[in-house]
């Protein structure tokens, strides 16, 4: 940015905020932050030179910021916050009063991506598994990208990917907040347009209002999933189907579907031209949608198709999105991010279609008490489909309790004989008693930090796993 030399990152462990950080860093900014609570992201911006408070006292953390704030030139400085802490937070007290420049991370990233080709993609599911298949499509171009993430990629391990010629960046369009409204994309997506953040949009008439107002920011083209429905809005649509005659019909599309070796494979039509036999690199039929919607963007950027479907086969996926830890015939372990019913219920119909006739058990955190509340029957009735259920505590993030809405609540609108409410500290326990065949973690919040230690207990004794007959 402009003038900028130092930045200050009020929630920098958060993964759009490490995004943002990591690009500054990549462009030369000297970084610094704080974050409430240290975690294994945290510790590789250290290793990368980030100076963070982490896990501290409030007294220690606002020690940290003056300390930065002594030794950079105010005129230069800048603190980012993320929609997480809130505005009496000490540290954000402190830079107001001091007279340094903040801003939201939307509004950064808006700023990072204003008058420079930009490709966004939108919706309430797939955001991050699409762009993430984005960004490296676009990577395999002589120029490269450049991509801010909401996760992890597997193989560059980061949420960043930074080529300083790069004619294209790749970004996120997160609803939350009415924050894609910060963003003027050359080109987008809308992946589904399923209602979330009630607490912020009310209703869902409003919440469709919102990317109606996104798309009215496009300046090129607009790509929608075939069975997406927003009043008012159109845009070229893409989608898997049943025959060649409907795929013909469509921008971009996948159909004769089927599984070899516990792959999906299938026929994509691109470009008005058709690509045999193309294997898709990640599990499920809402992964082949995710993967069209990036092939549609890789080509509104000009991206070469043969070198996109190349590149399409050896993408090894992003950290969190449906990624297995253990695949092996005694037993797999896979751990998602899904946090919302129809996420869920794709995760789960995936398992079922690549590994059929298998016991899932689930473990499952709910993220947010309105996002709870608002889908209270969709969780139970989706929660159903898993053969055992752990239910966790509710995790918070940035509300308050709501009175009446907790996971014994959910518990109740579970319709399952099999189903455990349980604190994370009985994890373990519980798959001791119930050893699992194939056993999911899903959830938003911090139950992450219990994957590598799940994998790592699941691994010293395959007969941790249910004994298969």
């Amino acid at each position: 940015m402009t003038g900028i030399t130092h930045c200050y990152f009020v929630g920098i462990g958060g993964i759009g905020m490490s995004a943002i950080a990591r690009y500054f860093h990549a462009e030369g900014i000297v970084v610094s932050g704080y974050d409430q609570r240290n975690s294994e992201l945290i510790a590789k911006l250290k290793s990368n030179g980030f100076s963070i408070s982490a896990g501290e006292s409030d007294t220690l953390a606002v020690q940290h910021f003056k300390n930065w704030l002594a030794e950079v030139p105010i005129t230069s400085a800048l603190v980012v916050r993320t929609p997480a802490v809130p505005s009496d937070f000490p540290i954000i007290v402190q830079a107001r009063d001091s007279g340094c420049r903040i801003g939201k991370r939307s509004e950064i990233l808006g700023s990072l991506t204003e008058n420079n080709p930009t490709l966004a993609v939108a919706g309430t599911h797939g955001k991050t598994t699409t762009s993430s298949i984005l960004a490296h499509l676009m990577q395999g171009q002589p120029t490269g990208c450049r991509a801010l993430i909401g996760g992890i990629l597997v193989k560059e391990q980061s949420n960043v990917l930074w080529s300083p010629n790069a004619d294209w960046t790749v970004v996120e369009a997160d609803e939350f907040d009415r924050s894609f409204l910060h963003l003027h994309p050359t080109h987008a997506i809308i992946t589904s347009a399923d209602p979330d953040h009630l607490d912020v949009y009310g209703d869902t008439a409003s919440f469709h209002e919102g990317f109606k107002a996104f798309t009215k920011q496009i300046s090129g083209k607009l790509f929608m999933e075939s069975g997406v429905q927003i009043k008012g809005v159109e845009g070229m649509r893409y989608g898997v189907t049943t025959s060649r005659k409907r795929a013909e019909a469509l921008h971009v599309a996948a159909t004769n579907l089927r599984i070899e070796n516990s792959w999906l494979v299938g026929d994509i039509w691109l470009g008005k031209t058709w690509y045999e036999n193309i294997r898709f690199p990640l599990a499920g039929v809402y992964n082949v949608k995710n993967a069209l919607a990036a092939l549609c963007l890789s080509e509104a950027a000009g991206a070469a198709a043969d070198i996109c479907l190349k590149r399409l086969g050896d993408f090894q996926g992003t950290r969190r999105r449906f990624t297995y830890h253990i695949r092996e015939e005694y037993g797999i372990y896979i751990d998602d991010y899904a946090h919302h019913p129809v996420e869920l219920e794709a995760a789960i119909a995936a398992v079922r279609m690549h590994h059929p006739g298998r016991e899932i058990t689930g473990v499952f955190q709910p993220h947010l008490f309105t996002r709870t509340r608002d889908n209270l029957i969709e969780f139970g009735r989706t929660l159903a489909q898993l053969d055992r259920v752990f239910l966790l505590p509710i995790y918070p993030a940035r509300e308050a309790p709501i009175k009446g809405i907790d996971s014994q609540v959910l518990f109740e609108n579970i319709p399952h004989h099999h189903k455990y409410l349980i604190k994370s500290n009985q994890i373990f326990d519980n798959l001791k008693e119930f050893p699992p065949d194939v056993l999911m973690t899903l959830g938003a919040g911090d139950i992450d930090r219990y994957v590598q230690p799940l994998a790592q207990w699941l691994k010293e004794d395959i007969k941790r796993f249910k004994p298969r007959t």
